[in-house]
């Protein structure tokens, strides 16, 4: 049974979750990850903007629950709310872990990184954890991973049970192709020149030389390399090659738990693997 605390608070929630015309476009909602009421400017609702007052977390991060909530119960829970399953098994690839150590206490969940134990390389997958998985979240991650990208699409739907979701977010533009950085990546490493500026040195598979400078590197710990800029076509077809179905683009506005959208690229993607 739900405890009464927590019914007021979602209803208090739904109650207050609209545009206030008197504070010229705010929002109050009730954090889906930490629980905290929050009252903030619609304008600050941006997707990588810190919007909660009390666990900082931004829209796409609150859109994970929520997208995880809808497919395995139906509507959207506060996480505190989350039944304890732990027979539902999912993967994080270096969650945020605000919302990855409840969520552990609650499903069958474990958050792993690239750098550090519990260690996942998508590229390179443990035979004991393929067709394991109910679902798998990475959130901004794939745009780090060493071309070809392709590979890690692959052995993320290798990793889901038939009928397993993927929760996917990374940045992608509207039009166009996916720009690969780097797309003869092979043997290459990243220095740091005296001037603090870092450079990319890589050998092909032909054995030819190559420099990059500008390189872009996003915040976060572990491989922080931005490869590619994913278009949306782009992104879409490595799913559809990957072999998922019943791939959606997840852009739906939840007020009460503080989900807008204030653009309508680098929106959640779900995919699921064939049953």
């Amino acid at each position: 049974m739900t405890p009464l605390s927590s019914l007021w608070k979602k209803g208090l929630a739904l109650l207050r979750s609209q545009v206030d015309r008197a504070g010229e476009g705010s929002l109050s909602f009730c954090c889906n990850i930490c629980g905290a009421p929050c009252h903030t400017p619609l304008a600050t609702l941006q997707r990588e903007t810190p919007s909660c007052q009390g666990c900082s977390s931004t829209v796409r991060q609150r859109s994970l629950i929520y997208i995880l909530s809808r497919h395995f119960f139906g509507h959207s829970l506060p996480l505190s709310d989350f039944p304890i399953q732990n027979n539902l098994r999912g993967v994080g690839m270096s969650d945020w872990e605000v919302f990855a150590v409840p969520l552990s206490k609650h499903l069958g969940y474990t958050n792993t990184y690239y750098h550090q134990a519990p260690k996942l390389d998508i590229l390179d997958i443990p035979d004991a954890l393929i067709g394991k998985l109910d679902f798998l979240i990475t959130s901004d991650v794939l745009e780090h991973v060493a071309p070809p990208v392709s590979r890690a699409f692959v052995n993320i739907r290798r990793l889901l049970k038939p009928g397993g979701i993927l929760i996917l977010t990374v940045p992608w533009v509207p039009e166009g192709e996916t720009t690969e950085h780097f797309p003869d990546l092979l043997d290459y490493s990243i220095e740091t020149l005296p001037s603090g500026s870092r450079v990319l040195n890589n050998r092909t598979a032909k054995g030819l030389t190559q420099h990059y400078s500008r390189l872009v590197f996003h915040g976060g710990a572990g491989e922080t390399l931005e490869m590619r800029v994913f278009s949306k076509a782009g992104l879409l077809q490595e799913l559809n090659d990957a072999g998922f179905i019943n791939i959606h683009i997840q852009g739906d506005d939840h007020l009460p738990h503080g989900i807008h959208w204030s653009d309508p690229w680098s929106l959640p993607i779900t995919a699921e693997a064939p049953s």
